[in-house]
């Protein structure tokens, strides 16, 4: 952890500057130490330089991975034992924090590729939108979209709340302006109207109430700052029906045996629908036949990308699907001005949201 980043966090429940206790450190970060409040005595452990500020549901979950730094530092322990909650949400929060984590340290690679496929994520922002801007990525995963948001200028802070935040710190550590918290999208460790800029893509629709997720993050943004949202709209066809059928199962298998399945799943596309889709693609009267093939946007991607897009459809326990009305009384509620709405159909229909935090006393749009 960067000495900038210890300046922008605040204790999430009190939302008050903390003091630092540094256990270990290296190139003038953190490396190991804790993050204590001086008001509610919470106290948040770094472990391998990152900021661990879940909320206590989840913090069982991060002390059972990572029992070297507890067992070294057990005055940290009693905290991390709290939060066995047993709610329906509690249950689906812990099994997505549990399926990112595998995910993205399993599928954590960086390809040239992921530049254009964030630039058309966030359209119509472009590069020059990030230049000397300071922004949040909210649910960050491995740190594909982060790394670009800071090479195009930015200081960006990727939160996410699952263990991802280490694929994210390993691709994103050589660029200062980067910075990696673990922490909660509904209680996000800052304080309100920090960022000229918040971005959340593929994150909302997994959540347990994604519309207090989204009321959350415009609380952080400043006054005429940008908020940016990518989520899922209504979904059909064939590929569409068959993961539905799939997820009654494969929500609740073991991780690795459900890697096994989605490499399966990933040869039977480039046998059965990438390869015929390159090959029928290039006769003009077999172009449309070309299009009806399932997920053939995905040939050309690296098998790994494949797997991984496989994984992410089958493993997380909750995924919703909204409208353009529903999404626009998103805006609504939050007050968002001039809310943009696009559709976006790359990789089934989904939206994109834009909308500027308004000022006080300006009108609302």
């Amino acid at each position: 952890m960067r000495k900038r980043l210890y300046e922008l966090l605040r204790c999430p429940s009190c939302v008050v500057p903390l003091d630092l206790d540094v256990y270990e450190a290296r190139d003038d970060e953190t490396v190991e130490g804790a993050l204590r409040c001086p008001r509610c005595g919470a106290a948040y452990p770094i472990i391998d330089h990152i900021p661990r500020m879940l909320p206590e549901d989840l913090a069982g979950e991060m002390r059972a991975l990572n029992q070297g730094f507890f067992a070294r530092h057990p005055d940290l322990l009693s905290r991390a034992q709290k939060g066995d909650g047993n709610s329906e949400s509690a249950r689906a929060l812990k099994r997505t924090f549990r399926s990112f984590s595998f995910q993205w340290n399993a599928f954590g690679d960086m390809y040239g590729f992921w530049e254009d496929n964030f630039l058309d994520y966030v359209e119509p922002l472009t590069p020059e939108f990030f230049e000397g801007k300071l922004g949040c990525d909210a649910g960050c995963g491995f740190g594909r979209h982060l790394r670009y948001a800071v090479e195009y200028g930015a200081e960006v802070v990727g939160l996410d709340l699952s263990e991802a935040v280490l694929a994210a710190y390993r691709n994103t550590r050589d660029n200062p302006r980067a910075h990696v918290v673990q922490g909660d999208i509904y209680r996000p460790p800052f304080a309100p109207k920090t960022f000229d800029f918040l971005y959340s893509i593929g994150v909302l629709h997994h959540l347990p109430d994604p519309v207090a997720g989204f009321c959350s993050l415009v609380r952080y943004v400043k006054p005429g700052g940008r908020l940016f949202a990518w989520v899922y709209g209504p979904r059909g066809g064939v590929s569409e029906s068959v993961t539905r059928t799939l997820r009654r199962a494969t929500t609740r298998m073991d991780y690795r045996l459900l890697r096994a399945l989605c490499v399966a799943l990933a040869v039977g596309l480039r046998l059965f629908s990438h390869y015929p889709y390159r090959l029928l693609s290039k006769v003009p009267a077999l172009a449309g036949l070309a299009q009806r093939l399932p997920i053939h946007d995905h040939h050309r991607y690296p098998f790994r990308v494949v797997v991984a897009d496989a994984f992410d459809r089958l493993s997380v326990p909750l995924v919703r699907y909204y409208s353009r009305d529903e999404l626009r009384r998103w805006c609504e509620s939050t007050g968002l001005v001039d809310p943009q709405i696009r559709r976006r159909f790359r990789n089934n229909e989904s939206w994109r949201v834009l909308g500027t935090v308004p000022a006080p006393g300006a009108a609302r749009g």
